[in-house]
């Protein structure tokens, strides 16, 4: 029996999970579909591809409570690409609710990520990003997206593509807040936070997901990654100063006591002082293996003490409004 278990454990590593969501909206797949009937048993094939999935189907599914259901890895590459030819006409649906929509490209982006992190393939990861930068701008600078709302449809866990895919879409609605309205310079923005944690892949996965206090060598090791990122950036010539400058100084405070310079507020880009604000408060909201997540009511408060002296007062009592809303 435990040798059956351990098997389908292992057979369910060949399959790529992706969001029930992604499959409502784009109509025949060219990938076979598999459902997870049980945490330890091999995922069942559902569907064949090329063979459309009835919406009735699919309601029946979600009402099941499934949320997640299974690619082969051998055609996750078909899968993604996919996805992608049909985000553009998705999210332009004006037929289709908002809230449906953010939380269709939440779920894509995420998952867009998720590949690109792992292939580790610079190149190939600045296009992904490229593009689901200019998705995410696209669905929000033309659309009056609530804070509130916002905050209902995206995932809160603790891996790193969760964390840059909200706080790009955090600090894009914080400039939008601020007066920002050109939308490249908004795709920009939201780019460089899908960029700023690019250092932490080169962190060991046991420190990013240690429960226990950090030793200090291994808080170093943490306080490295603005620096990796930088540099891993700072040769290529499609990515902006203010992008980089996203990268480099989003753990900087205005009172000099940040990382990884300790510069002050005047030398601290106007990009990197607004991921700053986004990536606090997505960070105390998000689920993080040491500790449970905090209300967004705690983190504005938490926010609130970190300005002016931390973070700009004008961009804190900004988010704070817009998340009040």
């Amino acid at each position: 029996m435990m040798s059956t278990v351990a098997e389908n454990a292992s057979l369910r590593r060949n399959y790529l999970p992706v969001p029930l969501l992604t499959l409502c909206l784009t109509g025949t797949l060219p990938v076979d579909i598999y459902l997870g009937q049980e945490k330890n048993s091999a995922p069942v094939l559902f569907r064949r591809k090329h063979i459309d999935i009835a919406g009735s189907e699919l309601a029946t599914l979600r009402e099941s409570g499934i949320e997640t259901v299974y690619v082969s890895l051998d055609q996750a590459d078909d899968y993604q690409q996919h996805l992608q030819s049909n985000v553009s006409s998705i999210i332009s649906n004006a037929d289709l609710p908002l809230a449906y929509r953010l939380q269709f490209l939440s779920d894509t982006g995420r998952s867009m990520l998720r590949e690109s992190f792992r292939a580790d393939q610079v190149d190939g990861m600045i296009q992904q990003i490229g593009e689901l930068s200019s998705f995410i701008s696209s669905l929000m600078s033309k659309n009056e997206v609530v804070v509130s709302e916002l905050f209902e449809v995206l995932r809160h866990d603790y891996q790193t593509y969760t964390h840059v895919y909200n706080v790009a879409t955090y600090s894009l609605l914080l400039a939008k807040g601020l007066g920002v309205t050109d939308e490249k310079e908004l795709q920009s923005i939201s780019m460089g936070g899908l960029l700023h944690d690019l250092g932490k892949l080169r962190i060991p996965l046991h420190i990013l997901n240690k429960k226990e206090r950090l030793t200090d060598i291994e808080w170093s090791i943490i306080q490295r990654h603005p620096t990796d990122g930088f540099i891993e950036l700072a040769v290529r010539e499609d990515i902006s100063e203010a992008q980089l400058m996203m990268v480099y100084q989003h753990h900087e405070k205005l009172d000099g006591s940040g990382y990884p310079v300790g510069i002050g507020a005047n030398e601290i880009h106007f990009y990197a002082k607004v991921c700053a604000v986004a990536d606090v408060f997505e960070a105390l909201t998000g689920n993080r293996p040491y500790r449970n997540p905090v209300t967004k009511a705690e983190a504005l408060e938490t926010l609130e003490g970190l300005a002016p002296h931390k973070l700009d007062q004008e961009m804190v009592q900004c988010w704070i409004a817009l998340t009040n809303r």
